[in-house]
């Protein structure tokens, strides 16, 4: 018998030994939750033995207990490192689980985030992390655990639209010598894109598609008469060109000016129609001027979508995300998850917990709420592990792992001699 107790001892502070180098190994693992081995005595007695002269008969691991104490928090500056501050646990759910599937949602406080390429917020294992839907001003539209989805943040916002109107102001030259490579005013040959000679000046403008996509589009400038005896007109005719097609004026595409370099009263702003549909130039904001030609502006009454560029989550589990200059608004709020009794939950690895019938039922509320604590962006809490604790605790099981071997070994060297005895 003593061989078998010595034998439990053994074992036990193998046990002992493995838990301590779990959180030896895991010292620098973020959100990790360290552990401790319980053990328990073992008397074997019958009916009829006498309990004042019992001995034990070894010990067994009871369970292997996480401790939930909070861990130091250190920051990162980076914005979806979250670190919790008092009780609650993030709640995670595996890439591809359908929504709603409770019990296949996993639990942390491991808080290192971050956006996938389809902008969800998820960790390094790919378990995407679980908020309620809101508002664009950060109201809860709802607090139930079963309506908790994946935090998806759009990584653009705003719906494209196709450019129909485009203002250019330009500074035409005076000089006659100052047309380009146009050979003649007006030019001897027809306008051509691939002709130099048969247009004076080009710029290119701004222009989306319906897709809010950036297209390739010029205006070319033809001077098409100088002032005379006669008229102190100058005229220019404007051609536009979108991705290599020429737009077909949609009346009249000459601008004209008056011996000051004001356009003419009553110009308007010239159209154009082409297989995208019909696009107006308005030139009227041009002038005219004894200098080389210049662009002073050009703008258009296209869209695009607005990109995201700033991404926050404030102490209460708020997302905020700004587009481009626009003001921020909400994307959606964290939740945190706790249970009547957190050591009952079941390890998943990767600092990841699942609950079971030991830990309760999950309760879902808002950080900073009654029992959860605040969320602090920016900052990861590390492993509750102590090393020099655990060094001390290794040791110490060690010297209980040799004395339970001493104890075997003596248990060995009795039964030897009772053998020489018989000898």
């Amino acid at each position: 018998m003593s061989m078998n107790t010595a034998l439990s001892g053994l074992t036990a502070a193998q046990a002992d030994i493995a838990a301590t180098s779990n959180n030896i190994a895991n010292v620098a693992t973020i959100g990790f939750r360290g552990s401790r081995t319980e053990f328990a005595d073992i008397y074997n007695q019958s009916p009829f033995s006498v309990s004042r002269t019992a001995v034990g008969t070894g010990t067994q691991v009871t369970r292997v207990a996480q401790d939930f104490s909070q861990g130091s928090i250190v920051g990162t500056g980076n914005r979806l490192d979250l670190a919790i501050e008092g009780a609650g646990f993030f709640a995670l759910r595996p890439t591809g689980t359908t929504p709603g599937a409770a019990a296949e949602t996993l639990y942390s406080r491991a808080g290192a985030f971050g956006l996938s390429a389809g902008g969800v917020i998820q960790n390094a294992s790919g378990q995407q992390l679980l908020g309620w839907p809101v508002a664009t001003s950060g109201q809860v539209l709802s607090e139930a655990l079963t309506t908790a989805m994946p935090l998806e943040i759009p990584l653009s916002m705003g719906t494209p639209v196709a450019t129909t109107a485009v203002s250019l102001a330009v500074t035409l030259p005076t000089d006659a010598a100052m047309a380009g490579s146009q050979d003649a005013v007006p030019p001897t040959a027809a306008f051509s894109v691939a002709d130099p000679t048969s247009w004076a000046h080009r710029t290119s403008i701004p222009m989306f598609d319906d897709q809010g996509r950036s297209v390739e589009a010029e205006v070319y400038l033809v001077r098409m008469a100088n002032p005379s005896a006669t008229s102190e007109v100058t005229a220019y005719a404007a051609h536009l060109v979108r991705e290599g097609a020429v737009f077909a004026p949609a009346g009249g595409n000459t601008l004209s000016f008056d011996a000051d370099g004001i356009p003419v009263t009553g110009s308007a702003p010239l159209s154009f129609a082409g297989a995208e549909g019909a696009i107006s130039v308005d030139l009227t904001s041009s002038t005219l001027d004894d200098q080389p030609f210049e662009v002073s502006s050009a703008a258009h009454d296209g869209l695009t979508e607005t990109q995201l560029t700033t991404l926050d989550i404030d102490s209460e589990g708020t997302v905020w995300a700004v587009y481009g200059s626009e003001d921020r608004v909400a994307r959606g709020k964290l939740l945190l998850v706790n249970f009547s009794n957190p050591g009952g939950m079941r390890v998943m690895g990767s600092a990841a917990f699942a609950a079971t019938t030991e830990s309760g039922v999950p309760m879902a509320g808002s950080p900073g709420g009654s029992g959860f604590g605040l969320l602090r962006s920016g900052a990861l809490e590390k492993a509750n592990v102590d090393l020099t604790e655990e060094l001390v605790n290794l040791i110490t099981a060690q010297r209980n792992y040799q004395a339970s071997a001493k104890a075997m070994e003596t248990s060995s060297s009795m039964m030897q001699t009772i053998m020489n005895l018989r000898g």
